[in-house]
C-alpha cells in the first residue's frame, strides 16, 4: 500500500489552502467579527459607534447565555475565526466565559481592545486561553497625541502597560493604528514604538462615518496632499495595469459581522442588518437572507462607474463606502477614489509610473480638479466634502 503523501511534499495538497478554496467554492461561513458590546472605557473622537458608558449595560445587547448559544452554533457552521470587539470587550462582565467557550471550540482567537483593563491577572488569563492574538489600538506615538483621540486622561501609559504586560507572558500583540491628519507625521515613531513594545505594528487609512450617519470622524481623515505624501514615502511598485476595473471584495462569500443586539450584518463597514440571531438561527440567516444574492451578483458590470475604471489595480473600492455615502452599493467610494488618485500621483512623481499608464476618466478628472482647488479652510477637510 502506498505511503500518504509527506504533509511538506511539494505535490500534497496544503490543507488550509485547501480549506480556503472549498469555502470560496461552497460559501462556506469561515470569520466572524462580533462586536458584543458598544460600551466603551475611551471616546475616541474618530469612532464609528455612538459609544455608551462602560457600565450601562443597554437592555437589547445579548446576555451571557444568548451569547454562549450563538458561539455553539458558530462553531456547528464550521467557523475557524473569531474576532472579540466592541467598544471595549472587556467592559463585559462575563468576558471569561465567553472567550473561554470560544477556546473551547478552538478557534483562532482574535480580541480588540483599548488595552486599559489589561492587569497582571488577565494577562496571565489570556495567555491560557492561546489566542491567536491580542490587537491593541494607539492613535500616537507619545501621551499627548494619543490621550487627545481618547479624550481619556492617562491612556497612553495604561495601553503601553498593557502591551508589556501580555509581553511578559507570551501573548502576542498588534499595535494597530488608524493614521489620521493628528498622527500621521508619527508613523516612524508608532513603527519604532510597536517594535519596543514587542508588538506588529498595523496600520489602516480608513475612517468611516458614525453608525448614526454622522459625518464627524471624516474631519480626522488625512487629505489627498497627505495621502500623496505618504504613498510617496510607502509606495515601491506600481501594480499592473490592466485597465480591467475596480477589485471587488468577498463580502458575503466567507464572513460576516455580528452587533451587540445579536443583529448580523455582511461586514462591519455594511452594516445593513441581513438578520437577527433572536428571531433565527446563524445558520437560517447564513443560507436564507435575501439580501446575500444582491451581495454575490454584485460584479463589475453592475458598477457603472467603477466597473471600467483603468485605476482599478489601485483602488481598494468598498461597497460599505459606497453605501455610506450614496445609499447605494453601486457607487463609487469618494474616499476610495481619493486613495487611488493619490497613489496614482505618488508613483508618477516617484517616476514608478508613466501618467499615460493610468489615464482619468471624466469622473476621477473632476475629482482631482477639486482636490487640488485651494481651500480657504483645511481645518474642515473631510472626504465627502
Amino acid at each position: 500500500m502506498a505511503s500518504a503523501p509527506d504533509a511538506h511534499s511539494p505535490t500534497s495538497p496544503n490543507p488550509y489552502h485547501s480549506l480556503l478554496a472549498e469555502a470560496q467554492t461552497h460559501r462556506r461561513l469561515l470569520s466572524v467579527h462580533w462586536e458584543v458590546t458598544h460600551r466603551c472605557s475611551e471616546r475616541c473622537r474618530h469612532c464609528y459607534l455612538t459609544v455608551l458608558a462602560p457600565h450601562r449595560r443597554p437592555a437589547d445587547e445579548l446576555t451571557t447565555a444568548e451569547a454562549l448559544a450563538l458561539i455553539e452554533q458558530m462553531a456547528a457552521l464550521g467557523v475557524l475565526y473569531l474576532t472579540l470587539s466592541g467598544g471595549e470587550f472587556f467592559v463585559r462582565r462575563d468576558w471569561r466565559e465567553l472567550a473561554a467557550a470560544a477556546h473551547a471550540h478552538r478557534f483562532v482567537l482574535r480580541i480588540f481592545t483599548n488595552g486599559l483593563a489589561i492587569t497582571p491577572a488577565k494577562a496571565a488569563h489570556l495567555a491560557s486561553l492561546q489566542l491567536y492574538a491580542v490587537e491593541i489600538s494607539v492613535y500616537g506615538a507619545d501621551a499627548a497625541t494619543h490621550d487627545a483621540v481618547t479624550q481619556t486622561p492617562g491612556s497612553f501609559a495604561q495601553t503601553c502597560r498593557a502591551f508589556e504586560l501580555l509581553a511578559e507572558h507570551g501573548v502576542r500583540t498588534v499595535l494597530k493604528t488608524p493614521l489620521m491628519r493628528c498622527n500621521v507625521d508619527q508613523f516612524d515613531a508608532l513603527g519604532d514604538l510597536a517594535a519596543k513594545l514587542g508588538a506588529t505594528f498595523r496600520y489602516d487609512l480608513t475612517l468611516t462615518p458614525r453608525r448614526d450617519g454622522d459625518l464627524a470622524p471624516l474631519r480626522y481623515a488625512l487629505n489627498y496632499a497627505d495621502l500623496v505624501r505618504h504613498y510617496r514615502r510607502t509606495l515601491t511598485a506600481a501594480p499592473t495595469m490592466s485597465g480591467a476595473g475596480c477589485r471587488l471584495c468577498n463580502v458575503g462569500r466567507n464572513a460576516l459581522a455580528l452587533a451587540p443586539n445579536g443583529d448580523v450584518y455582511p461586514c462591519l463597514e455594511l452594516p445593513t442588518a441581513v438578520g437577527n440571531v433572536r428571531q433565527a438561527s446563524l445558520r437560517a440567516i447564513w443560507e436564507n437572507a435575501p439580501e446575500w444574492t444582491s451581495l454575490l451578483t454584485l460584479d463589475a458590470n453592475a458598477l457603472p462607474i467603477c466597473g471600467g475604471c483603468p485605476l482599478g489595480a489601485l483602488c481598494s473600492r468598498c461597497h460599505g463606502a459606497a453605501h455610506h455615502e450614496h445609499g447605494d452599493w453601486r457607487a463609487p467610494a469618494t474616499a476610495h477614489c481619493i486613495r487611488a488618485l493619490a497613489r496614482r500621483q505618488a508613483l508618477i512623481d516617484r517616476a514608478l509610473m508613466p501618467p499615460e499608464a493610468a489615464p482619468l476618466t471624466a469622473h476621477l478628472a473632476a475629482l482631482q480638479q477639486r482636490l487640488e482647488a485651494p481651500r480657504h479652510n483645511d481645518d474642515d477637510y473631510h472626504p465627502l466634502t
